[in-house]
């Protein structure tokens, strides 16, 4: 599970997000966090398990460009993103045929995954898989940020 532990939240930290070589099986290249954050008041119910005294509150990666995928073989091969969200349910993003040696984007921007509730063991996560293992490296800049949604609210 993600966890980020801090004094305060910050407005936001800038994420690379990359993937060398991706699998042909699904895997997580971006998950949700969540924020423990002092609390000594009890302002809010959600506790951080690890310490009383701290609260949890919900986090976000905000993506900011599309995935560039690039193909390095000597062949068309495709490449597929999906989306989990925190419950579970996985949704198709795009599964896209990249010429060899070409690199294609897929539109993921302004898109965020959320982790909302802390007792969840994950977040929302961008997963991605391809045809042939090692064949694709893939990249995507996003925002880690507490959630706005519900930032001082009670």
């Amino acid at each position: 599970m993600a966890r980020i532990t801090c004094r305060t939240p910050s407005t936001g930290k800038p994420l690379r997000i990359a993937q060398n070589s991706v699998a042909n099986t699904f895997q997580v290249i971006a998950e949700a966090p969540d924020f423990s954050l002092p609390d000594a008041s009890n302002k809010y119910s959600e506790r951080d398990p690890a310490d009383a005294s701290r609260a949890i509150r919900p986090g976000e990666i905000f993506l900011l460009t599309p995935i560039s995928a690039r193909n390095k073989d000597s062949v068309d091969r495709w490449i597929e993103v999906v989306f989990v969200t925190e419950g579970g349910t996985t949704i198709e993003i795009g599964k896209i045929e990249v010429p060899a040696g070409d690199t294609a984007f897929i539109p993921i921007q302004g898109r965020s995954l959320f982790k909302r509730t802390a007792s969840n063991a994950n977040g929302d996560r961008l997963q991605v898989r391809a045809e042939v293992s090692g064949v694709f490296d893939v990249m995507v800049a996003a925002e880690e940020r507490l959630s706005s949604e519900h930032s001082g609210v009670v």
